[in-house]
């Protein structure tokens, strides 16, 4: 740790560390791919998983990379106006669009592998294997659980916006009118 970045045991948050590594990683790989291949980390993640993967829709490339489908979305435009990948109607569903690489595309992934593994080899260094399969072991768990927490809580939001909507509706509607709809509902005959 750095001179001057003490920490208190036990009350930085974990997610503090996970972003500030994650942040960091980025960074860096930013600089190094924009320098070695000059396309940012997107770009780069999109023909890793196609070359990796083969020909997918843009959905699947965003669950994938982890990617918001509007990044997805830009990026795959910019790599196929580069030459890095086409696109082609999907024979089962006509609505969806099926990327794959092109040559130039395939002739990067060939090119950025090594590179990445290399990176890869320099950044974990510092730990033993053990030490490896348990931090993998850990993120997959960490990354399951936030993905079951952002459904919970979206789950959550749409009842919440669904419980105030209703409650809007409610309370724009006249009196006479809720009045009948509320003895409707006990089952009590209207007057």
């Amino acid at each position: 740790m750095k001179k001057g970045l003490k920490r208190v045991s036990g009350t930085d948050p974990i997610i503090f560390y996970i972003h500030r590594l994650s942040r960091s990683m980025m960074r860096a790989s930013m600089a190094q791919y924009e320098h070695e291949f000059g396309l940012g980390v997107p770009q780069a993640q999109i023909l890793n998983a196609l070359g990796a993967r083969g020909p997918a829709v843009s959905k699947d490339i965003a669950v994938y990379t982890a990617m918001n489908k509007a990044l997805v979305s830009r990026s795959l435009s910019e790599l196929t106006q580069s030459g890095y990948a086409v696109s082609s109607l999907d024979a089962a569903d006509a609505r969806l669009r099926v990327w794959k690489l092109t040559k130039k595309g395939e002739d990067f992934v060939a090119a950025f592998w090594p590179v990445r593994l290399e990176r890869r080899a320099k950044l974990l260094k510092v730990l033993t294997a053990e030490e490896q399969v348990l931090l993998t072991q850990f993120i997959d768990k960490l990354y399951y659980s936030s993905e079951a927490l952002g459904r919970e809580e979206a789950a959550a939001r749409r009842k919440q916006s669904r419980q105030t909507s209703k409650r809007a509706d409610t309370a724009s509607k006249p009196k006479r009118e809720r009045r009948y709809e509320e003895t409707r509902a006990k089952g009590r005959p209207s007057l």
